[in-house]
């Protein structure tokens, strides 16, 4: 995490207010938050070449931010750059300041992000859930893009992102990852070459399993009979086996742990099954159907120190990365992507995850000052959704300003390339009809009367 002060750098400061009038004292204390030399950055990623209407690079993540978190379209942002003094930009002009900022933006989070690492690896646990969410662009049916990320469950922070397309699957050897940490993953993750990547690099895994994803083999390299063994024993404790997994990094030893569902649940997640499987045109396995009766997981932390129960209880942890996304989704609106250009998407989707550096900076300093006990505390745990949605607020008012009334009257003359429609061949049904009643020449007692008898009829 950021530890540096919470007062704004002076040269920040400067910059930000010779650009513009209206800065606030806010959005100098969000640009004091951010640990990376963003203009040192702009400058060897190129970003800012001419200095025009955009001057600095404060004021182009302004922009960004704009645009991504306050989630207004270009016509807006060039309205809102216009009214605060930031720059006269068109619709089309942002569009290109934007769209050059995607390395730049890649670049800042990435730094973000590393600088994090040096105080929590001191942890004598380090505990990080692993997973991925979608997203889809206007009008499409099916999945666009894909974020990744690696959240630390101890500090509740990002700990790595990374924006795909499609075609960027889950992986855990997609983020860099160090020995003696403990990552958690669903059985979307549960593949020999990711699960070899992080055994060979002695990191713990707690993964979750399907009946066919890992072929899972006994020591003498003989396939492994899961539905037997499952079937072995009725009984309401979790099952402990040895099983052995073969990758391209070699051939790993691991715990197998098996937990029954309850029957409700089992009967629920097997009507999952059927019924995806419909979808693909196929029918489910025995070897499948038995297997969704139970809750498997396979791990390489050692049974003297992480009893089966423990296991058990650390992997139902991994909800909390789906929570994670939940409050990017339903408060920060990481899904109401707008762009289908696919370099403004990834623009887009990059400058939501400054964002939510940004309240996790916050987050963090309030967590571990002022109401650190709130964080700590199970009887009356702080809420995380109403949490973020108060500092979301904050954000989006430090990245407008203190826009007022008289602020919008007195820009109105420069607004007019903003707010009013370009020509187009079919005329706007309301412009039309305004027009059409003013040339019929209704005085205010014609509309009166109309009213009347309008009333009386009724």
């Amino acid at each position: 995490m950021n530890s540096t002060s919470q007062s704004v750098r002076p040269e920040v400061q400067t910059a930000a207010e010779a650009c513009h009038p209206l800065v606030g004292d806010e959005w100098l204390q969000v640009c004091g938050r951010i640990p990376v030399d963003i203009e040192a950055l702009a400058q060897e990623t190129k970003v800012i070449q001419r200095k025009r209407e955009v001057k600095s690079a404060l004021d182009l993540l302004r922009l960004v931010l704009a645009y991504a978190v306050c989630d207004w379209s270009l016509r807006l942002v060039g309205a809102w750059a216009t009214m605060i003094g930031l720059g006269h930009l068109s619709d089309v002009a942002t569009r290109q300041r934007l769209r050059k900022t995607q390395a730049w933006l890649g670049r800042i989070i990435g730094m973000w992000l590393a600088q994090r690492q040096s105080p929590l690896v001191k942890r004598p646990v380090i505990v990080r859930l692993n997973d991925a969410t979608t997203v889809s662009r206007p009008g499409s049916q099916g999945t666009d893009w894909r974020l990744h990320v690696t959240f630390d469950l101890g500090a509740c922070c990002l700990e790595g992102v990374e924006v795909t397309d499609v075609k960027g699957g889950e992986t855990l050897a997609r983020h860099p990852m160090r020995a003696g940490e403990i990552h958690v993953a669903d059985r979307g993750y549960a593949h020999p070459k990711g699960l070899g990547a992080l055994w060979a690099s002695l990191v713990y895994l707690v993964v979750r399993l399907n009946a066919h994803n890992v072929p899972l083999e006994t020591a003498d390299g003989q396939r492994f009979d899961l539905v037997p063994w499952l079937q072995a024993e009725a009984t309401d404790q979790p099952r402990e086996g040895s099983v052995w997994v073969t990758t391209p990094q070699g051939r790993f030893e691991a715990r197998l742990i098996a937990q029954r569902l309850p029957e409700p649940a089992a009967e629920a997640a097997r009507r999952r099954l059927r019924r995806n499987s419909h979808k693909k045109g196929h029918t489910p396995s025995p070897a499948s159907l038995v297997a969704a009766g139970f809750l498997l997981v396979l791990t390489n932390l050692p049974a003297q120190t992480w009893p089966a129960q423990q296991v058990l209880a650390l992997y139902r942890l991994r909800w909390q990365v789906e929570l994670l996304f939940k409050r990017l989704k339903g408060i920060l609106d990481l899904d109401h992507l707008r762009a289908k250009d696919p370099v403004l998407a990834q623009v887009y989707l990059l400058g939501k995850l400054v964002g939510a550096l940004l309240l996790e900076e916050w987050t963090y300093d309030l967590a571990t000052s002022h109401v650190a006990a709130w964080f700590e505390d199970t009887v009356r745990p702080l809420s995380m959704w109403r949490w973020m949605s108060l500092w979301t607020g904050c954000l989006r008012h430090a990245i407008r300003g203190p826009l007022t009334l008289a602020h919008i009257l007195a820009a109105l003359p420069r607004l007019v390339r903003y707010l009013c429609d370009a020509p187009r061949k079919r005329r706007q049904q309301g412009a039309m009809a305004r027009h059409w009643l003013g040339t019929l020449g209704l005085t205010p007692d014609i509309f009166s009367t109309v009213g009347h008898y309008a009333s009386v009829l009724a």
